[in-house]
C-alpha cells in the first residue's frame, strides 16, 4: 500500500464515498453498478452485514472489488490509528494527545510494513538474478568455459518465470557473477546484503493487520477475481494479494503422484520434509523465498504451482503461501478452506477484525454443511478392523499399557461399526445418543480415543504399516474415516443426526444440522461481512441479526428489449406437468418432444435445455431419433458420477467444447443439460452460445432423502421458536429455485448480450414460485401457453434489435 495516499486519507478519518465516486472502476459504470459499489463501501466503512443481489453478467465481482480496494487504500492507516487509541480518555486535551500519539505509532508501524515489503520485493528480484548466475557458473564448469550468452538467457528466463520483466526494464540488471564467487552457496548469495528486518520484526509489524478475505466456490472463479483486481484503477503498486489453496492444488513434488487422496498427501509431505521413511523434500526450505514472490506479484493457483516447479527460483508454493498469509492485504480463498474450522486453523486464517466477502453466496450453506459432515462406509469399517488387527499383532506388545488398551478399544469400536452397518435393514436417522446406544458404544470414552488418535498419529502409522506390508492396497486410509467420525461425535450437539443407509454399500453419515449457527460465530468478530449473489435471502444466510444489515438488489444492465421471459404453463389447453410422477407419461413426453423441436428450430444460435434429472434426460433422449434435433446437432451432458475423480468435470468440459464448436461451425446447436449439474453453474454461455435457455420442470431435491427431511424438521422446530426464520418448506423450495436461477443465469453475460428464457411447467404460474424467481426476470416475465410463447419467440429471434446488436 502507498503510505502517502493512506496518510492523506488519515487527515480526514471520516472519508466517505461521494455520489459520483467510481472507486477506480476501469470503465464508466452503469447506474446500478454505482449504487452497488456505494452500498459495498458504506458497509465496509460503518461495519456490519451487507447482502447484495445483482444478476449474473452485471459485473458483480468487479463491483465488489473496486470499492473494497478503494476503501482499503483510503482507510487502512486511519483504522490502524483508531485501533491503537485507548477507549478511556479523561479529558478532551488528553484525548487529543492520545490520538496524536496513536497516529504517530500507526505511521511508524506503517513505515515498518512498507520497508519490509520493499525488502521482500528486493530479495525476490535478487534471488532470481543470483540463482541464474549460480546455474550459469555450474554450466560453465560442465561445458569447459564461460558463456555470457547462456547466462543472459538463463537470467531472462528466470525474470520471466518470476513475473518481474517489468521491473527489469526499470532497473539495472547486474552482470554475471565473478569467478571468485562461484563457490558461494545460493543460500549465502540470497542473504547478501544482510536482511535489516528479522522475521520477528515482520510478525510484530503485521500483527492483526487489516485484510480483505475474498471467498468463492472454486479456484477458477478466484483466478477470475485476480484478473478483475488487476483491472481496477485504485490498486496501489504495493498491494499484496495471496491465493490460498490445499496441498493437493499446490504441491509440486513428485510424491504427489503417489498420494491416494488429500490426507495421504499430507502424510507423505510431513514424512518427506522431516526426511523420514526414505522420503526427502527440501522445497519447504524455500518457503520464505516463495513468500517473497507471492507478496510481490499477483498469482493465481496455477501460476503459483508453475513458479514452484521452476528450476530457477522454485520452491514449495503451499508453505510459501502460508508464510505470506499474515502480510497479505487481500486473501483469495475457496469456501472449503474458510468454512472448515480445522482448515482455518492449519492455514492460520484470521477473521477477527477483517473484512469477509462471499461471492456466489448462494452456495455458502451447502459448503458449510458439507464441511461439517462425515461419512463412514461399510467397506471402510471392515478395512479399519483388519488394519488395526494386523497393526496390533505387530506392535501392541511394544506399546504402553494405556496405549495398548486404547488401541484395542478403537479396534472394538470399528468392529461394532462394521457389525451395525452390516445388520441395517432400512434407512434411519438417529440422534447421536441413540446411535451410540444402538451401536453399543455408549460406554466408550470418545474424547479420550480422539485424543489418542491425534497425539499418536495412529491413522498415519496404520496407513504406512498397511502399505509397507501390502495388506489391502488402496484401502489403508480407513482409520482416517474412523478418526474423523470420532472428532465429529466429540463435539456433537443434540441437533446433530446420524443418517444410516443399508445395503451392500451401507454407510453412516454424521450430519450437523446447526452448522450454520456454528459458522455464524466466526463472522461475529469480523469488521464487515458481504454476501453477494444473483438471488439471496437473509434467512438463508448465516447472518448475525444483532448487527446492522444493509441490502441491495439491482436490475440487469441489458435493456428489456434484449430479454424475453415466459412462464410456459400450458400446451394448448393441457397444463404442462413435469412432476416426477406425471412427467414420463406418453402424453407429456409427446408434448415435450414437440416443444423441444419447435423451440430449437426457432432459435438463432445455441439452445440450452435444462432437465430436472439425468434420469429424465435419458428418458427424453430415448424418444428422439439420432443425434440431431430440428436438424441441429444435439449434445447431452453425461452422468459420470460413478467414475474416477475429476471425470464429471472433464466430461462436462468436453461436451461444452463440442457444443461451442457446432454453434460456430453451423450457426446453431442444441444442448441438453441437467439442473444442478456441472453445466448449470459457473459456465459462461455468452452471445451465440446461448440464445435460448429453457428450464423443464422444477428441480426439487429428493423428497425422500433422510438428510433433507431431518434438515427440514430442524428448521421447522427453529421457526416455531424464532418467528420469521426459515421453515423446512422454505428451505426445500429455496434449493429448487436456486437451481432454476442458476440455469437461467448462464445466458445474458454482458450488456450487449440477448437471450430468450422459457420456464416450462404449470407451477411457474403460482405466485409463491414466481416470488422465488430472480427479480430482474420477474419484471419481464408473463405466463401463457406454448403456442403464444412460440409466436413471441420467433418475433424476438427475428427482430431487428437483437440482430443489430
Amino acid at each position: 500500500m502507498e503510505p502517502a495516499m493512506a496518510a492523506a486519507a488519515t487527515r480526514d478519518p471520516e472519508v466517505r464515498a461521494s455520489e459520483q465516486d467510481t472507486f477506480g472502476f476501469p470503465h464508466l459504470p452503469y447506474q446500478c453498478q454505482m449504487q452497488f459499489m456505494a452500498c459495498v463501501y458504506e458497509t465496509l466503512d460503518l461495519g456490519g452485514i451487507g447482502i447484495l443481489e445483482s444478476p449474473t453478467g452485471t459485473g458483480k465481482t468487479l463491483s465488489l472489488l473496486c470499492p473494497s480496494l478503494a476503501w482499503l487504500r483510503r482507510r487502512e492507516l486511519s483504522i490502524l490509528a483508531e485501533e491503537l487509541t485507548p477507549a478511556d480518555q479523561e479529558s478532551d486535551l488528553w484525548a487529543q494527545h492520545i490520538r496524536t500519539q496513536a497516529q504517530l505509532s500507526a505511521e511508524r508501524v506503517w513505515e515498518r510494513r512498507r520497508e519490509w515489503r520493499e525488502q521482500r520485493k528486493s530479495r525476490a528480484r535478487r534471488s532470481v538474478a543470483l540463482v541464474a548466475s549460480d546455474c550459469c557458473c555450474q554450466l560453465r564448469h560442465q561445458q569447459g568455459g564461460p558463456s555470457q550468452a547462456l547466462h543472459a538467457g538463463l537470467l531472462a528466463q528466470a525474470l520471466t518465470s518470476s513475473g518481474t520483466q517489468q521491473q527489469s526494464k526499470r532497473r539495472h540488471v547486474q552482470p554475471p557473477v565473478a569467478e571468485s564467487q562461484e563457490n558461494l552457496s545460493l543460500e549465502a548469495l540470497y542473504l547478501e546484503p544482510p536482511v535489516t528486518r528479522t522475521q520477528q520484526h515482520s510478525e510484530e509489524a503485521f500483527q492483526q493487520k487489516l485484510q480483505i478475505i475474498f471467498c468463492s466456490r472454486t479456484h477458477s472463479q478466484l483466478a477470475q477475481v485476480l484478473r478483475e483486481i488487476k483491472t481496477s484503477q485504485e490498486v496501489p503498486e504495493n498491494l499484496a494479494v495471496v491465493t490460498l489453496g490445499a496441498r493437493q492444488s499446490l504441491c509440486v513434488h513428485a510424491l504427489k503422484s503417489r498420494a491416494k487422496g488429500g490426507q495421504h498427501l499430507n502424510d507423505l509431505c510431513r514424512l518427506a520434509t522431516e526426511r523420514r521413511a526414505g522420503l526427502v523434500c527440501d522445497l519447504k526450505k524455500s518457503a520464505e523465498a516463495m513468500a517473497d514472490v507471492f507478496l510481490s506479484q499477483m498469482m493465481d493457483i496455477e501460476a503459483m504451482a508453475e513458479r514452484g516447479r521452476a528450476p530457477v527460483g522454485g520452491g514449495c508454493p503451499y508453505y510459501g503461501s502460508r508464510r505470506a498469509l499474515q502480510e497479505a492485504d487481500v486473501v483469495l480463498v475457496p469456501y472449503a478452506s474458510l468454512v472448515s474450522a480445522e482448515t482455518r486453523r492449519k492455514l492460520g486464517l484470521r477473521t477477527e477484525g477483517n473484512v469477509l466477502i462471499f461471492d456466489e453466496a448462494h452456495n455458502l450453506l451447502e459448503a458449510i454443511g458439507e464441511s461439517n459432515s462425515v461419512t463412514v462406509t461399510l467397506q471402510q469399517a471392515k478395512c479399519s478392523v483388519e488394519d488395526l488387527e494386523a497393526y496390533g499383532q505387530h506392535y501392541e506388545a511394544r506399546l504402553s499399557p494405556k496405549n495398548a488398551l486404547q488401541l484395542r478399544q478403537l479396534r472394538q469400536l470399528s468392529l461394532q461399526l462394521h457389525r451395525y452397518m452390516g445388520a441395517l435393514e432400512k434407512p434411519c436417522a438417529l440422534t447421536v445418543g441413540a446411535f451410540l446406544v444402538a451401536l453399543g458404544a455408549d460406554h466408550f470414552d470418545l474424547p479420550s480415543l480422539a485424543d489418542f488418535l491425534l497425539h499418536t498419529e495412529l491413522p498415519r502409522k496404520v496407513r504406512h504399516f498397511a502399505e509397507r506390508f501390502a495388506l489391502k492396497p488402496g484401502t489403508s486410509s480407513s482409520v482416517y474415516a474412523i478418526s474423523d467420525l470420532l472428532k465429529a461425535l466429540q463435539f456433537s450437539s443434540t441437533e446433530d443426526r446420524i443418517i444410516c443407509e443399508p445395503g451392500t454399500e451401507a454407510s453412516l453419515r454424521y450430519l450437523s444440522l446447526d452448522a450454520e449457527a456454528r459458522f455464524r460465530e466466526i463472522l461475529v468478530a469480523a469488521r464487515a461481512v458481504l454476501f453477494a449473489g444473483g438471488t439471496l435471502e437473509a434467512r438463508e444466510l448465516p447472518v448475525d441479526v444483532t448487527r446492522p444489515l444493509r441490502s441491495f438488489s439491482g436490475p440487469h444492465v441489458v435493456p428489456s428489449s434484449h430479454i424475453l421471459v415466459r412462464y410456459v404453463t400450458h400446451a394448448g389447453t393441457q397444463p404442462l406437468d413435469f412432476r416426477k410422477d406425471q412427467r414420463s407419461c406418453d402424453q407429456t413426453l409427446a408434448q415435450l418432444r414437440l416443444i423441444l423441436t419447435k423451440a430449437a428450430s426457432a432459435t438463432h444460435g445455441g439452445a440450452v435445455f435444462f432437465f430436472p434429472s439425468y434420469e429424465y434426460l435419458s428418458v427424453i433422449a430415448q424418444t428422439l431419433d439420432g443425434s440431431r434435433l430440428a436438424g441441429r446437432r444435439l449434445f447431452m451432458e453425461q452422468n459420470r458420477r460413478g467414475g474416477q475423480s475429476g471425470g464429471v468435470k472433464n466430461d462436462a468440459a468436453t461436451t461444452l467444447q463440442s457444443f461451442a464448436s457446432a454453434v460456430r461451425e453451423d450457426g446453431s446447436a442444441v444442448l441438453f443439460a441437467v439442473s444442478g449439474a456441472s453445466l448449470s453453474e459457473g459456465i459462461d454461455f455468452k452471445d451465440d452460445l446461448c440464445r435460448l435457455v429453457a428450464v423443464i420442470g422444477l428441480p426439487y431435491p429428493n423428497a425422500s432423502d433422510l438428510a433433507m427431511l431431518e434438515k427440514m424438521r430442524f428448521l421447522d422446530a427453529c421457526a416455531k421458536r424464532e418467528q420469521g426464520s426459515l421453515t423446512g418448506r422454505d428451505y426445500y423450495t429455496g434449493k429448487c429455485m436456486k437451481a432454476v436461477n442458476q440455469c437461467v443465469g448462464r445466458s445474458i453475460r454482458h450488456a450487449k448480450d440477448w437471450s430468450a428464457i422459457l420456464l416450462l411447467d404449470h407451477r411457474y404460474g403460482q405466485p409463491q414460485i414466481q416470488q422465488k424467481i430472480a427479480g430482474w426476470l420477474r419484471t419481464e416475465a408473463t405466463a401463457g401457453t406454448f403456442e403464444t410463447a412460440m409466436c413471441e419467440l420467433k418475433r424476438f429471434m427475428d427482430s431487428s434489435c437483437p440482430s443489430s446488436q
